[in-house]
């Protein structure tokens, strides 16, 4: 029993005075990683205590970015407790319904307590409070100055160390379990996939509750590594701010998604400080979403002036299933990308590469090969394994990878007859790299024909007048009339509005030769976006539901 790992002794053993958490915007003191473990057993013993001596099994942290929250993750591996994040509400629409999504995930999981610290905000915290009265709700915003007498650890192993609630883009969220011998395997992953060595240092603004935020910081911890962590909204509200801030810190490696990188290539449009040093940068990961070449180019272009290195940005692939990292880029390698045509992306097709661009030509590109500990297959539904260059499902196995979803039944986990887990995401293998297309969900069927909603949402912001990241599509087939659907927000009035969805259909035309389009526009901050800030479609879906809408305007427009 004592050989199996525990988090907590691994991270034990792990953290020393140089791993240093530092919280510029709570503006705090750094927290070396030996005082850090000191306040998570003082933190755990009052957690205790309000639990009325009785050890929680599965506790919520509703909290946002900070030493608490860092400090209440440890508190609970030191009661054998399953961390479960929860997400902010920032991606819900009001106090009530994010209480009442909280009240969801409490049931769902089984929760035994909730753990906040002020930053949520007093109201919000009252409305949860309130739906969920048989929890308590513990305050860690400051440790405890009393030592605890607590049990030994025990446990590890197989026992669920973290359920980890998936953003629900395409369907309702759904608790992952991870097992304390899977993130332990999940750390080492991502220690060989980003080269992570005693020099480096995580700078990361991305929210905890995230498990590209936590499984990143606890990599750091388990490296013992320095840690600076922000607010997402100090990113958000002064990219460029936050950029020098992130410089300065001498931050070696950080996360992000697609979309990070082209947010901070608007804002440098309006000024990049002179001062600005990225010469320390060693490691950004580009994952999350759909990585574009044409994101990383303008990129590095922006920002080599800068000290920003070549190819510090790798594009990558993972999931909260595989403990995070499935695969990356080799850092400082050079970005793979394969112009191929649209028409043989369906599963099951043979990819076609072409040799130059054009409007029914899809730039794909590399995620890398697995990463040590992963095994990485493109197959059936049957799991049936399918030639390189053939696309089809992605299916992972290895010790990382979770051992499925909290309280579905065998039947309805995502596993091949042969035990690997099927990611619901669309893909092929070339010289041993994995390329992503998208989500299996969100392909459409239109007129006999595949359709990627993402290919679609690509050509669509990429039309003048779309906000870039604001817009979904989805399939619609209604009396038999099948059609794509298009959702997309915008300030413009009507006939501007008309203008732009006309621009929109005729571009999906030329690009994918998609005829059966229709495109709705909405007002600003009416698309539902997940609590990672993707778009929702099965959101977006029943927005138009709900919308008075024509039937057989296959290719019409509306506001």
């Amino acid at each position: 029993m004592n050989d199996m790992v525990h988090l907590w002794r691994l991270l034990s053993e792990s953290v020393h005075d140089g791993t240093l958490l530092h919280t510029p915007s709570r503006r705090e003191e750094p927290v070396s990683g030996p005082a850090l473990l000191a306040r998570a057993e003082r933190t755990a013993g009052h957690i205790l205590a309000l639990c009325d001596g009785r050890a929680p099994r599965r506790v919520g942290l509703l909290m946002g970015n900070g030493e608490p929250w860092v400090r209440g993750l440890l508190a609970l591996l030191r009661l054998d407790a399953a961390a479960v994040p929860l997400a902010l509400p920032v991606a819900f629409g009001g106090a009530d319904a994010y209480a009442a999504h909280i009240q969801r995930l409490a049931a769902d999981a089984s929760l035994d307590a909730l753990l906040t610290d002020g930053s949520v905000g007093g109201r919000i915290v009252s409305r949860v409070a309130a739906a969920v009265p048989h929890l308590p709700v513990i305050d860690i915003a400051e440790p405890p100055h009393q030592t605890p007498q607590l049990p030994p650890t025990r446990g590890g192993g197989d026992a669920p160390a973290v359920i980890q609630y998936t953003s629900g883009s395409t369907s309702a969220p759904k608790g992952v379990v991870v097992s304390h011998d899977n993130v332990a395997a999940g750390l080492d992953a991502i220690q060989a996939g980003t080269r992570w060595s005693p020099r480096d240092s995580l700078g990361q603004w991305l929210p905890l509750f995230h498990d590209m935020g936590l499984f990143t910081m606890l990599a750091s911890l388990r490296q013992g590594t320095p840690v600076t962590l922000w607010q997402p909204g100090d990113f958000v509200r002064r990219p460029m701010q936050w950029l020098g801030e992130f410089a300065a810190s001498r931050s070696t490696i950080l996360p992000a998604p697609n979309f990070f990188y082209d947010y901070l290539v608007a804002a440098a449009a309006k000024g990049i400080p002179d001062d600005l040093d990225l010469s320390a940068w060693r490691y950004g990961g580009n994952g999350s979403e759909p990585v574009r070449l044409s994101s990383l180019e303008a990129f590095h272009e922006t920002f080599a002036p800068y000290g920003l290195r070549s190819h510090v940005v790798q594009p990558n692939y993972g999931l909260a299933e595989a403990t995070l990292i499935v695969s990356t880029g080799v850092p400082r390698s050079p970005h793979r990308g394969l112009l191929v045509d649209r028409a043989s992306l369906s599963v099951g097709e043979r990819v076609r590469e072409v040799r130059t661009a054009g409007p029914a030509v899809r730039t794909v590109v590399s995620c890398g090969p697995p990463v040590t500990g992963i095994a990485l297959r493109i197959g059936d539904a049957d799991g049936t394994p399918l030639d390189d260059g053939v696309v089809g499902e992605v299916q992972i196995g290895g010790a990382p990878v979770s051992s499925g979803y909290l309280g579905l039944p065998s039947e309805q986990q995502p596993f091949t007859p042969d035990g690997m887990l099927r990611t619901g995401d669309i893909g092929f293998v070339r010289d041993g790299e994995l390329y992503v297309m998208g989500r299996l969900k969100a392909m459409a069927v239109v007129r006999g024909q595949n359709y990627y909603a993402e290919d679609v949402e690509e050509i669509v912001k990429a039309t003048p007048g779309v906000d870039r990241r604001h817009c979904a599509a989805f399939a619609w087939d209604e009396d038999g009339q099948e059609r794509m659907v298009v959702v997309w927000e915008t300030k413009l009035e009507a006939d501007g509005a008309a203008a732009v969805g006309e621009a929109i259909r005729r571009r999906l035309a030329e690009h994918l030769g998609l005829g059966a389009v229709e495109t709705v526009a909405v007002s600003p901050q009416v698309l539902p976006f997940t609590s990672s800030g993707k778009v929702k479609r099965s959101g977006a879906a029943e927005l138009y539901r709900q919308m008075d809408h024509p039937v057989t305007a296959s290719e019409g427009h509306h506001q």
